[in-house]
Protein backbone atom coordinates (compact mmCIF):
# COMPACT_ATOMS: atom_id res chain seq x y z
CA UNK A 1 0.00 0.00 0.00
CA UNK A 2 1.50 3.22 -0.95
CA UNK A 3 1.47 5.87 2.09
CA UNK A 4 -1.28 8.67 1.83
CA UNK A 5 0.97 11.48 2.62
CA UNK A 6 3.42 10.11 -0.80
CA UNK A 7 -0.53 10.33 -2.82
CA UNK A 8 -1.29 13.49 -1.42
CA UNK A 9 0.59 15.30 -3.86
CA UNK A 10 -0.27 13.89 -7.07
CA UNK A 11 -4.14 13.88 -6.24
CA UNK A 12 -3.65 17.92 -5.59
CA UNK A 13 -1.87 18.27 -9.39
CA UNK A 14 -4.50 16.15 -10.40
CA UNK A 15 -7.68 17.94 -8.64
CA UNK A 16 -6.08 21.68 -10.12
CA UNK A 17 -6.48 19.84 -13.46
CA UNK A 18 -9.78 19.05 -12.80
CA UNK A 19 -10.38 23.12 -11.90
CA UNK A 20 -11.47 21.76 -8.11
CA UNK A 21 -10.99 25.00 -6.55
CA UNK A 22 -12.18 26.48 -2.88
CA UNK A 23 -15.76 26.21 -1.81
CA UNK A 24 -16.52 23.54 -4.02
CA UNK A 25 -18.32 20.09 -2.55
CA UNK A 26 -16.48 17.14 -3.56
CA UNK A 27 -17.81 13.65 -2.85
CA UNK A 28 -16.13 10.08 -2.95
CA UNK A 29 -17.63 7.50 -3.73
CA UNK A 30 -16.37 3.98 -2.39
CA UNK A 31 -17.03 0.19 -1.39
CA UNK A 32 -14.94 -1.86 0.51
CA UNK A 33 -12.42 -3.17 -2.39
CA UNK A 34 -11.91 0.62 -2.93
CA UNK A 35 -8.06 1.47 -2.31
CA UNK A 36 -7.87 3.16 1.53
CA UNK A 37 -5.06 5.00 0.71
CA UNK A 38 -6.99 6.75 -2.52
CA UNK A 39 -9.86 7.89 0.07
CA UNK A 40 -7.36 9.63 2.01
CA UNK A 41 -5.61 11.12 -0.72
CA UNK A 42 -8.40 12.66 -2.42
CA UNK A 43 -9.97 13.75 1.02
CA UNK A 44 -6.66 15.12 2.07
CA UNK A 45 -6.22 17.09 -1.45
CA UNK A 46 -9.92 18.32 -1.93
CA UNK A 47 -9.38 19.56 1.94
CA UNK A 48 -5.71 21.56 0.43
CA UNK A 49 -7.97 23.03 -2.06
CA UNK A 50 -10.15 24.61 0.18
CA UNK A 51 -13.09 22.17 -0.22
CA UNK A 52 -15.65 20.56 1.63
CA UNK A 53 -15.49 16.64 1.36
CA UNK A 54 -17.92 13.73 2.49
CA UNK A 55 -17.75 10.36 1.25
CA UNK A 56 -20.61 7.34 -0.04
CA UNK A 57 -20.07 4.28 0.87
CA UNK A 58 -22.27 1.32 -0.45
CA UNK A 59 -21.77 -2.35 0.06
CA UNK A 60 -19.66 -4.51 -2.58
CA UNK A 61 -21.90 -7.78 -2.38
CA UNK A 62 -25.71 -7.86 -3.30
CA UNK A 63 -27.92 -11.01 -4.19
CA UNK A 64 -28.96 -9.07 -7.48
CA UNK A 65 -25.29 -9.39 -9.01
CA UNK A 66 -24.39 -11.11 -12.00
CA UNK A 67 -24.20 -15.16 -11.55
CA UNK A 68 -20.31 -15.03 -13.30
CA UNK A 69 -17.35 -15.23 -11.14
CA UNK A 70 -15.66 -11.47 -11.00
CA UNK A 71 -18.14 -8.43 -11.64
CA UNK A 72 -17.16 -8.12 -14.93
CA UNK A 73 -16.43 -4.50 -14.75
CA UNK A 74 -19.76 -3.88 -14.82
CA UNK A 75 -19.98 -1.80 -11.03
CA UNK A 76 -21.48 -3.52 -8.16
CA UNK A 77 -25.30 -3.89 -7.21
CA UNK A 78 -25.61 -1.00 -4.87
CA UNK A 79 -25.07 0.96 -8.15
CA UNK A 80 -26.93 -1.23 -10.31
CA UNK A 81 -30.30 -1.65 -9.57
CA UNK A 82 -33.47 0.23 -9.43
CA UNK A 83 -33.31 0.52 -4.92
CA UNK A 84 -34.21 3.35 -2.76
CA UNK A 85 -30.66 3.15 -1.82
CA UNK A 86 -29.67 3.65 -5.20
CA UNK A 87 -32.30 7.31 -5.13
CA UNK A 88 -30.52 8.36 -2.21
CA UNK A 89 -26.91 7.86 -3.62
CA UNK A 90 -27.92 8.99 -6.69
CA UNK A 91 -29.85 12.16 -4.86
CA UNK A 92 -26.88 13.03 -2.98
CA UNK A 93 -23.72 12.62 -5.64
CA UNK A 94 -26.12 15.27 -7.52
CA UNK A 95 -25.53 17.53 -4.75
CA UNK A 96 -21.60 17.72 -5.35
CA UNK A 97 -19.76 19.71 -7.94
CA UNK A 98 -17.08 16.89 -8.34
CA UNK A 99 -17.44 13.47 -7.57
CA UNK A 100 -14.62 11.01 -7.23
CA UNK A 101 -15.48 7.60 -8.69
CA UNK A 102 -13.25 5.08 -6.69
CA UNK A 103 -15.52 2.12 -7.00
CA UNK A 104 -12.68 -0.34 -8.61
CA UNK A 105 -15.35 -1.38 -11.06
CA UNK A 106 -16.31 2.17 -11.82
CA UNK A 107 -19.73 3.44 -12.47
CA UNK A 108 -18.67 3.81 -16.36
CA UNK A 109 -21.39 1.60 -17.45
CA UNK A 110 -24.08 2.71 -15.52
CA UNK A 111 -26.88 5.20 -15.88
CA UNK A 112 -25.92 6.78 -12.66
CA UNK A 113 -22.94 8.27 -14.68
CA UNK A 114 -25.42 9.87 -16.95
CA UNK A 115 -27.51 11.13 -13.94
CA UNK A 116 -24.85 12.89 -12.30
CA UNK A 117 -23.84 14.77 -15.74
CA UNK A 118 -26.86 15.79 -16.05
CA UNK A 119 -26.88 17.15 -12.52
CA UNK A 120 -24.04 19.28 -13.53
CA UNK A 121 -21.19 17.08 -11.77
CA UNK A 122 -17.51 17.06 -12.83
CA UNK A 123 -16.82 13.45 -12.29
CA UNK A 124 -13.60 11.36 -12.30
CA UNK A 125 -13.07 7.71 -11.94
CA UNK A 126 -9.80 6.64 -10.38
CA UNK A 127 -9.06 3.28 -10.00
CA UNK A 128 -5.41 2.44 -11.30
CA UNK A 129 -2.06 1.57 -9.44
CA UNK A 130 -0.16 4.76 -8.11
CA UNK A 131 2.80 3.95 -10.67
CA UNK A 132 -0.20 4.44 -13.40
CA UNK A 133 -1.61 7.41 -12.44
CA UNK A 134 1.88 9.12 -12.17
CA UNK A 135 3.26 7.61 -15.26
CA UNK A 136 0.52 8.24 -17.52
CA UNK A 137 -0.21 11.83 -15.96
CA UNK A 138 -1.95 14.21 -18.14
CA UNK A 139 0.20 16.04 -20.39
CA UNK A 140 -0.58 19.27 -22.81
CA UNK A 141 0.52 17.56 -25.75
CA UNK A 142 -0.98 14.33 -25.11
CA UNK A 143 -4.49 15.79 -24.29
CA UNK A 144 -3.86 18.04 -27.76
CA UNK A 145 -3.58 14.75 -29.70
CA UNK A 146 -6.40 13.46 -27.89
CA UNK A 147 -8.78 16.22 -29.03
CA UNK A 148 -7.15 16.37 -32.09
CA UNK A 149 -8.55 12.40 -32.95
CA UNK A 150 -11.53 12.93 -30.53
CA UNK A 151 -12.62 15.69 -33.76
CA UNK A 152 -11.22 13.40 -36.85
CA UNK A 153 -13.50 10.84 -35.79
CA UNK A 154 -16.40 13.01 -35.09
CA UNK A 155 -16.06 14.18 -38.63
CA UNK A 156 -16.00 10.70 -40.30
CA UNK A 157 -18.80 8.63 -41.66
CA UNK A 158 -16.54 5.20 -42.29
CA UNK A 159 -13.88 3.36 -40.04
CA UNK A 160 -12.13 0.30 -41.24
CA UNK A 161 -9.90 -1.71 -39.28
CA UNK A 162 -7.30 -4.36 -40.74
CA UNK A 163 -4.94 -6.48 -39.75
CA UNK A 164 -2.10 -9.44 -40.83
CA UNK A 165 -4.36 -11.60 -38.95
CA UNK A 166 -6.95 -11.15 -40.94
CA UNK A 167 -9.54 -8.68 -39.53
CA UNK A 168 -11.70 -7.16 -41.77
CA UNK A 169 -13.90 -5.06 -40.21
CA UNK A 170 -16.17 -1.80 -41.35
CA UNK A 171 -18.71 0.80 -39.46
CA UNK A 172 -20.61 3.31 -40.14
CA UNK A 173 -20.25 6.51 -38.42
CA UNK A 174 -22.97 8.58 -39.60
CA UNK A 175 -24.28 9.33 -36.50
CA UNK A 176 -21.53 8.68 -34.09
CA UNK A 177 -21.00 10.54 -31.35
CA UNK A 178 -17.19 11.03 -30.17
CA UNK A 179 -14.82 10.83 -26.98
CA UNK A 180 -11.98 11.68 -25.73
CA UNK A 181 -11.18 10.75 -22.54
CA UNK A 182 -7.77 13.23 -21.64
CA UNK A 183 -7.53 11.92 -18.09
CA UNK A 184 -8.97 14.73 -16.08
CA UNK A 185 -12.21 16.70 -16.05
CA UNK A 186 -12.92 20.11 -15.98
CA UNK A 187 -16.15 21.11 -17.12
CA UNK A 188 -19.55 20.31 -15.61
CA UNK A 189 -21.48 17.93 -16.23
CA UNK A 190 -18.56 15.67 -17.91
CA UNK A 191 -16.63 12.61 -16.95
CA UNK A 192 -13.38 11.21 -17.75
CA UNK A 193 -10.73 8.89 -16.22
CA UNK A 194 -7.72 9.40 -14.48
CA UNK A 195 -5.27 8.14 -16.01
CA UNK A 196 -6.34 8.22 -19.69
CA UNK A 197 -5.66 9.13 -23.09
CA UNK A 198 -8.29 7.32 -25.62
CA UNK A 199 -10.41 8.38 -28.36
CA UNK A 200 -13.64 6.56 -28.45
CA UNK A 201 -16.93 6.63 -30.20
CA UNK A 202 -20.26 4.49 -30.84
CA UNK A 203 -20.64 3.54 -34.33
CA UNK A 204 -24.45 3.57 -35.38
CA UNK A 205 -26.30 0.29 -34.25
CA UNK A 206 -26.23 -2.50 -36.61
CA UNK A 207 -23.48 -1.27 -38.78
CA UNK A 208 -21.06 -3.08 -38.27
CA UNK A 209 -19.59 -6.25 -40.06
CA UNK A 210 -16.90 -8.13 -41.86
CA UNK A 211 -14.62 -10.14 -39.94
CA UNK A 212 -12.70 -9.81 -36.35
CA UNK A 213 -9.44 -11.51 -35.34
CA UNK A 214 -8.09 -11.38 -32.33
CA UNK A 215 -4.31 -12.02 -33.02
CA UNK A 216 -1.90 -13.66 -29.80
CA UNK A 217 -1.06 -10.35 -27.51
CA UNK A 218 -4.24 -8.43 -27.57
CA UNK A 219 -6.19 -8.10 -24.69
CA UNK A 220 -9.22 -8.99 -23.48
CA UNK A 221 -10.64 -7.08 -20.96
CA UNK A 222 -12.16 -7.15 -18.74
CA UNK A 223 -11.02 -10.86 -18.24
CA UNK A 224 -7.25 -8.98 -18.18
CA UNK A 225 -6.13 -11.55 -20.46
CA UNK A 226 -3.79 -11.42 -22.99
CA UNK A 227 -5.04 -13.88 -26.11
CA UNK A 228 -2.81 -16.52 -26.85
CA UNK A 229 -4.22 -17.82 -29.70
CA UNK A 230 -5.94 -16.62 -32.91
CA UNK A 231 -9.82 -16.41 -32.06
CA UNK A 232 -12.00 -15.23 -35.72
CA UNK A 233 -15.28 -13.48 -34.88
CA UNK A 234 -17.84 -13.11 -38.06
CA UNK A 235 -20.02 -10.05 -37.16
CA UNK A 236 -22.89 -9.08 -39.36
CA UNK A 237 -25.17 -6.24 -38.47
CA UNK A 238 -23.80 -5.36 -35.88
CA UNK A 239 -23.55 -8.98 -33.80
CA UNK A 240 -21.24 -11.47 -33.19
CA UNK A 241 -23.25 -14.31 -35.44
CA UNK A 242 -19.50 -16.73 -34.37
CA UNK A 243 -16.93 -17.25 -32.52
CA UNK A 244 -14.11 -19.87 -33.62
CA UNK A 245 -10.40 -20.76 -32.33
CA UNK A 246 -9.33 -22.36 -29.33
CA UNK A 247 -9.32 -21.51 -25.47
CA UNK A 248 -9.82 -17.68 -25.86
CA UNK A 249 -12.64 -18.70 -28.27
CA UNK A 250 -14.54 -21.38 -25.87
CA UNK A 251 -13.87 -18.74 -22.47
CA UNK A 252 -15.51 -15.85 -24.98
CA UNK A 253 -18.63 -18.20 -26.07
CA UNK A 254 -19.41 -19.35 -22.89
CA UNK A 255 -19.17 -15.99 -21.36
CA UNK A 256 -21.57 -14.11 -23.70
CA UNK A 257 -23.56 -17.17 -24.43
CA UNK A 258 -24.02 -17.52 -20.65
CA UNK A 259 -25.97 -14.49 -20.02
CA UNK A 260 -28.90 -15.68 -22.31
CA UNK A 261 -29.40 -12.21 -23.61
CA UNK A 262 -29.07 -11.51 -27.87
CA UNK A 263 -28.04 -7.62 -27.21
CA UNK A 264 -24.68 -8.75 -25.51
CA UNK A 265 -23.53 -10.06 -28.24
CA UNK A 266 -23.42 -6.47 -30.14
CA UNK A 267 -20.99 -4.86 -31.09
CA UNK A 268 -20.28 -1.58 -28.97
CA UNK A 269 -17.93 1.67 -29.18
CA UNK A 270 -14.46 1.48 -31.21
CA UNK A 271 -11.46 3.59 -30.23
CA UNK A 272 -7.47 4.44 -30.49
CA UNK A 273 -4.77 4.23 -27.50
CA UNK A 274 -2.81 7.40 -27.61
CA UNK A 275 -0.63 7.48 -24.80
CA UNK A 276 3.24 7.04 -25.14
CA UNK A 277 3.89 5.86 -21.97
CA UNK A 278 0.81 3.35 -21.48
CA UNK A 279 2.24 -0.07 -21.61
CA UNK A 280 -0.02 -2.35 -23.81
CA UNK A 281 2.04 -5.37 -21.24
CA UNK A 282 1.41 -3.78 -18.10
CA UNK A 283 -0.76 -6.74 -17.22
CA UNK A 284 2.12 -8.85 -16.94
CA UNK A 285 3.35 -7.01 -13.49
CA UNK A 286 -0.24 -6.48 -11.97
CA UNK A 287 -2.36 -8.59 -10.14
CA UNK A 288 -5.57 -9.44 -12.59
CA UNK A 289 -7.88 -7.47 -9.69
CA UNK A 290 -4.85 -4.76 -8.89
CA UNK A 291 -6.04 -2.97 -12.55
CA UNK A 292 -8.90 -2.53 -14.96
CA UNK A 293 -6.80 -2.24 -17.76
CA UNK A 294 -6.28 1.64 -18.45
CA UNK A 295 -2.65 0.64 -20.15
CA UNK A 296 -3.66 -1.91 -22.73
CA UNK A 297 -7.01 0.86 -23.77
CA UNK A 298 -4.73 3.00 -23.94
CA UNK A 299 -0.89 2.26 -25.44
CA UNK A 300 -0.01 4.56 -28.26
CA UNK A 301 -1.19 2.86 -31.98
CA UNK A 302 -3.57 0.31 -30.45
CA UNK A 303 -7.45 -0.39 -31.63
CA UNK A 304 -9.93 -0.88 -29.21
CA UNK A 305 -12.93 -2.92 -30.41
CA UNK A 306 -15.65 -3.78 -27.55
CA UNK A 307 -18.89 -5.36 -27.11
CA UNK A 308 -22.14 -4.91 -25.23
CA UNK A 309 -23.17 -1.75 -23.87
CA UNK A 310 -24.45 1.56 -25.47
CA UNK A 311 -25.35 4.60 -23.64
CA UNK A 312 -26.04 6.61 -26.68
CA UNK A 313 -28.93 4.18 -27.17
CA UNK A 314 -29.43 3.72 -24.08
CA UNK A 315 -28.57 -0.24 -23.66
CA UNK A 316 -27.02 -0.55 -20.38
CA UNK A 317 -26.92 -5.07 -20.46
CA UNK A 318 -24.56 -6.96 -18.16
CA UNK A 319 -21.67 -8.02 -20.20
CA UNK A 320 -19.36 -5.19 -21.65
CA UNK A 321 -15.70 -6.31 -23.12
CA UNK A 322 -13.17 -4.15 -24.14
CA UNK A 323 -10.68 -6.09 -26.95
CA UNK A 324 -7.41 -3.28 -27.36
CA UNK A 325 -5.43 -4.55 -30.18
CA UNK A 326 -1.73 -4.35 -31.74
CA UNK A 327 -0.69 -3.67 -35.41
CA UNK A 328 -3.84 -2.61 -36.96
CA UNK A 329 -4.34 -0.63 -40.00
CA UNK A 330 -7.42 1.89 -39.16
CA UNK A 331 -9.03 4.37 -41.42
CA UNK A 332 -11.68 7.40 -41.33
CA UNK A 333 -13.07 7.83 -44.84
CA UNK A 334 -10.04 6.36 -46.62
CA UNK A 335 -7.70 8.45 -44.47
CA UNK A 336 -4.92 6.39 -42.47
CA UNK A 337 -5.12 7.08 -38.79
CA UNK A 338 -3.28 3.60 -37.74
CA UNK A 339 -0.54 2.16 -40.00
CA UNK A 340 0.21 -1.06 -38.41
CA UNK A 341 -0.35 0.15 -34.68
CA UNK A 342 1.49 3.05 -36.26
CA UNK A 343 -0.41 6.54 -35.35
CA UNK A 344 -0.58 8.75 -37.89
CA UNK A 345 -1.14 12.49 -38.49
CA UNK A 346 -3.55 12.63 -34.90
CA UNK A 347 -2.73 16.26 -33.85
CA UNK A 348 0.65 17.59 -31.66
CA UNK A 349 3.54 15.65 -32.20
CA UNK A 350 4.53 13.79 -29.14
CA UNK A 351 8.72 13.73 -28.72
Amino acid sequence: MEPVADLVPLFVKEFELCAVHEGELVALLTEPRTRPEYVGAAGAAALALGDEVFEIAVRGQGWQGTPFAGRAGMSVPALTYPTRLLDVVRDTLSRADFVVDLVPDTIIHRPLRDELKQAGARILTICEPPDALERMFPTPEVTAEVIALRDRLAAASRLHAGSEGGTDLSFDLSSAIANGQKGFVDEPGTWDHWPSALVTGYPDDDTARGTWVLSPGDVVLPFNRFVEAPVELCIEAGFIEEITGGLDADILRDYLGGFGDREVFRTSHVGFGVHPAAQWNALSFYDRRETMGMDARCFRGGFLCSTGPNRCTGRYVDAHLDIPMRGCTVTLDDQVVLDAGRLVGAGAPIG
